[in-house]
This record gives structure tokens, sequence and C-alpha cells, in this order.
């Protein structure tokens, strides 16, 4: 589940990154920014339909991300956030760590496509993203500054769900509902690197997932449609991009 997510939380950190570096009423220019860094880390196209940002209020929308799928798969869109809402402690922005009071991100959707060599669009991305993580220098952002610190008091990521195209091994195509997470107080009084932040999202959202993911028919499905080594072949192949 960590692999099938992580992409999505990476993006998610990067909105962050990404309001608090242009925090500014041109709407234009943060969404030109979330483009920018979310291109360069998974090397695919990240685009937005629109940014609508507050400084007097200290809020923060962005509607219609989305990321597309590596070449190579037929799913034209990998991750779509359609909702993300930013409260934007303002007062903190030149402080460390900056507080952001919420990040929600509403009915993300997943579409992951596994092909009949067992390669996933998620995974692709997975890797892309580790490896921009990697020379990004450990959060200094290649600059040989230390990153600033974040403090995020509430992350929630409600209504979302995997769409699950697995139709190369013979499986039927398979919606898994996602559990919402709640998350307070992320990174402490003192704050913590968007990397640790990141790190934290995702463990947590990988230990709770997973009863959900093994609760679902997918292993049922792949009994019906295939026998024999193949089955084993497919398992392997959901296990890898679930666990």
């Amino acid at each position: 589940m960590k692999k099938l997510l992580i992409a999505a939380l990476v993006i998610a950190v990067l909105v962050v990154v990404a309001l608090v570096l242009l925090v500014s009423n041109l709407d234009k220019l943060v969404a030109k920014g979330i483009e920018k860094f979310g291109s360069d880390a998974t090397q695919t196209q990240v685009s937005v339909s629109g940014v609508d940002i507050s400084l007097r209020e200290g809020r923060g929308s962005i509607k219609g991300l989305r990321v597309a799928s590596p070449e190579g798969f037929d799913a034209r869109t990998a991750l779509s956030l359609d909702d993300i809402s930013v409260a934007i402690g303002i007062k903190s922005a030149g402080e460390d760590p900056i507080v952001i009071g919420e990040i929600r991100i509403k009915a993300p959707v997943v579409n992951a496509e596994i092909t009949q060599s067992g390669e996933s669009n998620i995974e692709a991305l997975r890797k892309r993203v580790e490896a921009y993580a990697g020379k990004s220098g450990g959060g200094s952002g290649g600059s040989g500054k230390a990153a600033k610190k974040l403090r995020i008091m509430r992350f929630v990521f409600e209504e979302g769900r995997i769409e699950v195209d697995a139709s190369d091994l013979g499986i039927e195509k398979k919606t898994i509902v996602l559990p919402e997470i709640r998350l307070n107080d992320i990174g402490g009084a003192n704050g913590a690197t968007p990397e640790e932040i990141a790190r934290e999202i995702l463990t947590t959202v990988a230990r709770r997932t997973s009863s959900a993911i093994a609760g679902s028919e997918i292993d049922g499905l792949i009994k019906e449609k295939l026998g024999g080594s193949a089955v084993d072949k497919a398992k392997g192949v959901l296990e890898k991009v679930f666990k």
C-alpha cells in the first residue's frame, strides 16, 4: 500500500512546499510552481486546473491536480486529486517551523494499471519520486541550505479510492475504497522536514489501509479467472503493488 500511495502523498507534500515558497495572491504563480515541482519529481506531466489563494483568510485550494502515467502505460492519468484545501499559517511564514493548520485531500483517485509483465504505473512513479528525492540532497533542494521545517496541525485524507486495472492478467477492473486517514500535529512543536513528514504520513497510511486491501475480493477474482502458476504470478504482482 505504501508503494501504491507514495506518489500521491509526495505530490501532496510538494503542494505544501509550493504554497510555502510561493505564498501570495498570484494564483497563476502558485499553479505554475506546483506543476513544475510535481513534474520534476515524477518526470511526467503534472497539471492543475485552478488555484485560489487568500492571504487575508489564510486559506488555499487546488482543484483538478492530475499526474500522468509514465510512458508505456494505457492509463492516461495515474493520480487525480480534484479537491485539496490548505489552511495557511500566514503569521508563521517567516518562522521555523512554518505552521500549516490543515491539509485536506478529498476524493483522491489512484488509477493503478498492472501489465502482463507485472509492471505498474504507480510503481514506476514511485521509483521516479524516490530517485528525485535522492538527488534533492535530503531536503536542502540541492542548495546546501537546511530545509525549512513544517508543523502540520491536521492532515485529512478522505473518500479516496483505487481503480485497479489488471485486465492484461485476465482480471476484471476492481474498485477498492480507501479508509479515511486523520493525523494531528505532524512534526510537533519543533517541526520536521518535508521528507520526515512524508515518511510519517506514508507509514500511517500503509498500516491503516493494509486491512482494507486484505479484505477486498481481488484474491478471489484471481482464482476465478486464472489457474495454476498464473495464480501465483498474479498474486505476486498484486502483493508487490499493494504492500
